[in-house]
């Protein structure tokens, strides 16, 4: 297989990422805030970061619930895009080194697997580290990840079409980096024109990412396996992660 940029991350979020991600829509959103609003009983007077927001679909959710949340994302397209729903404060920031006061919000929520994406743990670690940091002590937190029981056992192949574009992905799990890679190619059917895209995200364990978040004051209460609140086991569609900063 081929090697991944190791700065993927910048290349991939673009213009292309809504096609690419056309099943990530504003109706998904909606459920997915209306959980987080639930479990972690957000209200109108928390201050939310929704970190990594991408083009802010999660962000009108929660002002339609009243809720004042701020987004930041490193991908200027995206932002770009999410400033147009006018749903809230948008910030340009690296997770690794947010640009807030220790403790300025009461409630995070970090959606579609936006964790692990760094080649060296400890930038992965230095997210997570900048979470705790910014969480104010008893405020809450939202996680959702890939599944990591299912995730050695990707999809290998697939080919759909969204509009004019055909879109094919290959998927595979590194062994011994413990990552789930893609590789995407990308055809505007009306044009000809082609583009390609790699993704290399790390997959964590239960237990493993627990372990790296208590030290932090991240403390897990509750594990599910989607937004109904299914318990997590083998087969669940996502991991997410919900708790609160001790």
């Amino acid at each position: 297989m081929q090697s991944t940029d190791p700065c993927w991350y910048r290349q991939h979020f673009n213009e292309d990422y809504r096609t690419l991600y056309a099943a990530r829509d504003d109706e998904e959103a909606e459920a997915q805030a209306a959980f987080a609003a639930e479990r972690l009983d957000i209200s109108p007077r928390d201050t939310l970061l929704d970190l990594c927001c991408g083009h802010g679909r999660h962000l009108e959710a929660f002002a339609r619930r009243n809720i004042k949340a701020t987004g930041v994302d490193l991908s200027l397209p995206l932002l770009e895009t999410a400033l147009s729903r006018k749903a809230g404060p948008l910030i340009r920031a690296d997770m690794r080194k947010l640009p807030f006061a220790d403790g300025g919000f009461t409630v995070l929520v970090n959606f579609f697997t936006s964790l692990g994406y760094f080649e060296s743990e400890e930038e992965n670690l230095a997210a997570i580290k900048e979470m705790a940091r910014v969480l104010r002590p008893g405020g809450r937190f939202l996680i959702d990840l890939i599944n990591p029981l299912d995730a050695a056992s990707p999809v290998p192949r697939s080919l759909r079409e969204e509009g004019r574009f055909e879109i094919r992905e290959e998927r595979w799990f590194d062994d011994e980096t413990l990552r789930v890679k893609k590789r995407i190619e990308l055809l505007d059917t009306g044009s000809g024109e082609r583009r390609s895209y790699r993704e290399s995200v790390r997959i964590y364990g239960e237990d493993e990412l627990l372990s790296i978040l208590a030290p932090r004051g991240l403390k897990v209460d509750e594990l599910r396996g989607d937004f109904t609140g299914a318990p997590f086991q083998a087969g669940s569609p996502r991991m997410i992660l919900l708790g609160a900063h001790s």
